[in-house]
């Protein structure tokens, strides 16, 4: 049989192992570039941005881009500031973004799913600015992460880089992100030759204990 048959009778008699066969499914058909999971490049993204356009995440079970985006304005010697929304946080949100537009530094503004009011005085002075062409350092970024939400400002996804932080599906892809997130410092650190044995063995019990999640309640990784 072709590998769009075998995938018929996966699915029909073994529900759990239907996504590992439809990935099978895309690899022969369209190439295995587009079954390998995508490593998330902050990089990339932020070349792409520009500094009224908001980088949203959409934040999911496990997953939290605030080292990501705090160690990238590091390695670009920008300073950010997070603050997490909430009751009565509206006023410091705005006093940070206030500041970080002259200076030109980073805003992260955390689970804005509770601040939706405020979205909305966010899109709509990021949008007199961009009319005005003026007012703000182009060093200037403004980060954002929520969960979905039916009140999310429309306008503000449609002039924002979105994007998803979830975590990696597989022994491999677990492993991929994990190293990725290294830098060549940290393997240099001991000449040990139990080094980096050390390094692998905690990554893959990382990825393994990552992968548990997906049994829900079942087995020793309650979530």
């Amino acid at each position: 049989m072709d590998v769009f048959r075998k995938l018929l009778i996966v699915r029909s008699f073994c529900l759990d192992r239907t996504l590992s066969q439809s990935r099978k499914y895309l690899s022969s058909s369209l190439g295995p570039r587009f079954a390998d999971p995508v490593v998330l490049n902050y990089e990339d993204m932020l070349e792409e941005s520009r500094p009224l356009s908001p980088i949203i995440c959409f934040l999911s079970m496990g997953s939290d881009p605030t080292p990501s985006i705090e160690a990238l304005a590091k390695k670009n010697l920008i300073r950010v500031s997070a603050i997490s929304m909430g009751q009565g946080q509206e006023i410091h949100a705005r006093k940070l973004i206030e500041k970080s537009l002259t200076e030109g530094s980073w805003v992260l503004l955390q689970n804005c799913h509770l601040g939706l009011d405020y979205m909305e005085e966010v899109t709509a002075q990021l949008m007199e600015l961009e009319r005005a062409n003026e007012g703000f350092h182009e060093m200037f970024r403004l980060w954002i992460t929520t969960e979905g939400h039916p009140h999310f400002p429309i306008t503000l996804l449609q002039m924002s880089i979105k994007f998803t932080n979830e975590p990696p599906s597989g022994i491999r892809a677990g492993l991929k992100r994990t190293f990725n997130s290294m830098s060549l410092d940290l393997f240099d650190y001991s000449d040990s030759p139990l080094y980096l044995p050390l390094i692998y063995t905690t990554s893959f019990l990382h990825t393994i204990v990552q992968e548990r999640r997906k049994f829900g309640a079942l087995g020793w990784n309650i979530p």
